[in-house]
Formats: C-alpha cells, structure tokens, sequence
C-alpha cells in the first residue's frame, strides 16, 4: 500500500484510531472512509448567523452567532468584506481593517475546522467606514485631522488631540537652557521629535516633552509633543475664536490633508465648527502660545512655535514658558 498524505495525518499500515473529539493520529484509508460515514471526522462547521455590522475608521466590526453544528476540531471564523474580499479572523464582534473610508461594504461570517471551511452566513447591513468629524471622541482623544508625512496630500496618520484636563500644561518650558538639541527638528515627525529631547535629558532638562512622554490617558501611552505641521493642522481644524488671522507668513504647509500652499488669509481658517472645542467649549485651545516640538532649523536656542490667538507661526526662547499640549497619532 503505497503513503497517501490525508487531512490530519499519514495514512499507513499502522494506524492510531482517532478519537471523536478531534481528528489526529493515523489512519488507513479504510478507518478514514468508515469515520466519515460516522459523521465524525472530518466534518465542516455550518453557517453562521450574522449579526450587525458597524462602521469605524477605515474599519467595521461585524457580529454574529456561532452556528449550532461546529463540525470537528478548533473553529476559526472569518469576516470577509464585499467588495474587495478583506477579512478579519476572532471572536464575534470581527474587525475588519485596511477597508477604504467613504466605500459601502457588506461582510459574511464563515467558520473552518481542520476539516474545511463551511458555507457562508447571509451578508451583512451595508457600512461605509468615514473619518470622524473634526473634534469628535477619536483614539482616547478627539480627532484634529490627517497629515500626510510625505507631503502629498495623501494621508498616513490622523491626529488625536488629548483631552484638555489631562494632555494640557498651563505653563512650561520647552528646556532649561537655550542651547541645541540633536534631531529634534522634524517638521512632521513629533514622536521622534519627542524621543530625542527625551532621550538627552531629564524631565527638569525637557519639562514639556516628558510631561507629553509621560501621559497615559484612555489606555494609550503614545502620547508626544506635536511637531510644528502637526500642531498648524489642529489650529487649523480647531481655531478656538474669530479672531483675524496673521496673513503674512503663516498658514502654508505641505504636509496638511489637503496641503495649503499659501499663508491664511484673516478670515480662513475659521472658528471650528466643533462647538467643544470654540472658547466657550469643553476642549478649546487657549488663545495663546503653544510649543511645538520642533527646533527652529537657524536658532538652536529657540523652538517653534503656533499662536492659537491668530495662528502665528513664530519661534520662542526655549527656556520661555509657553503652553503645551499633547497629541498622539493613529496610522491610516
């Protein structure tokens, strides 16, 4: 008798018996059809029932019911989106990631064992993942908007800003003495802004940056000081007042979704439409000065910074004290 390869073993002329709980050991080719006829080994799982499906950011999470007959051995279940066939694999509710934000999908739910994968549940309630609205709950913050680290108005991160009571300090140094720090001059890149001042120095050497470093807020402990173009998006999507804006030099940056080649105008950007984050709010930026992470590229003993009275974009002494505010970031 020649070795055939058979799911769950080798069939030879030697065999070890199953049990009925799950396929394993070895069979014969004849103890293999005799089980199957029992309906013990292999048998695929039935058909899911599905649940709800709801929409997040670039995602979904579906529910569904675990159908009666699970077949043999561990069950695995999988969320499958139309269009696109993306999946998701766990318990009910699935998350399905990587969908695309503004396209309508509906999903099926399958169970597999090591016997197969069994027919499909009925298809879900259409979603169609979106970006939060500007201010909303978002990440243990609030959503501030999108930057685009490449500078082609295609986004890779969205901004979360912290809760006011917690990420924000009222008044605090960006360093202790107006001298230069290495690699702290990304533009864009706040979190490795941030590992640098901390890395070269102690919280009483880099109070802002350890007091972003050190937050823990909504479970999540990737807080960090906003880099210069991650901190003109959230002024921008959350002007606090209707203030003019400084016209002359601020307000273009290529980094913002879509990017602004050119300064504000007085009027542009306007109040934010997120009413929690308008002066009279819950949320709202003061009217005042806030540290960006940024070194200023010529003035090593001064730091950038965003005005979030009327939007300048100007640099300050180090060792001045200025608000600060954190932020984290979530990948598109």
């Amino acid at each position: 008798m020649s070795i055939k390869q058979f799911p769950g073993g080798i069939v030879t002329k030697n065999p070890t018996a199953p049990t009925t709980a799950a396929a394993k050991g070895i069979w014969t080719l004849g103890q293999a059809a005799d089980f199957v006829k029992q309906g013990i080994w292999p048998r695929i799982p039935g058909a899911p029932t599905i649940g709800t499906a709801t929409a997040g950011v670039a995602s979904a999470t579906v529910t569904y019911t675990a159908p009666t007959d699970l077949g043999t051995g561990a069950v695995t279940f999988t969320a499958t989106s139309s269009p696109s066939g993306i999946t998701g694999t766990g318990a009910s509710p699935i998350t399905v990631s990587g969908l695309t934000n503004g396209t309508p999908y509906t999903f099926t739910v399958t169970a597999s064992t090591p016997g197969g994968t069994g027919p499909a549940s009925a298809a879900s309630n259409s979603v169609t993942p979106a970006l939060p609205a500007i201010g909303a709950a978002f990440g243990g913050g609030f959503f501030a908007g999108q930057i685009s680290t490449a500078g082609n108005s295609i986004a890779d991160y969205n901004l979360v800003v912290g809760p006011v009571a917690s990420a924000q300090n009222a008044s605090i140094q960006w360093k202790n003495v107006a001298t230069a720090t290495a690699g702290a001059d990304s533009d864009t890149n706040g979190p490795q802004n941030t590992a640098d001042m901390v890395a070269d120095g102690n919280s009483t050497v880099y109070p802002a940056a350890h007091f972003c470093n050190n937050l823990v807020i909504g479970g999540y402990t990737d807080w960090y000081m906003p880099a210069k173009n991650e901190l003109e998006v959230c002024y921008y999507n959350l002007k606090p007042t209707t203030t003019a804006n400084e016209t002359t030099v601020s307000g273009i940056n290529p980094n913002a979704v879509p990017a602004r080649t050119s300064t504000y105008t007085s009027g542009d950007p306007a109040r934010t439409t997120a009413t929690n984050f308008q002066s009279f709010g819950s949320e709202p930026f003061a009217a005042n000065i806030y540290w960006c992470s940024t070194e200023h590229p010529t003035f090593s003993g001064e730091a950038r910074y965003q005005a979030f009275s009327n939007g300048s974009q100007n640099r300050g002494d180090k060792t001045s004290s200025y608000r600060v505010r954190a932020i984290r970031r979530v990948a598109v």
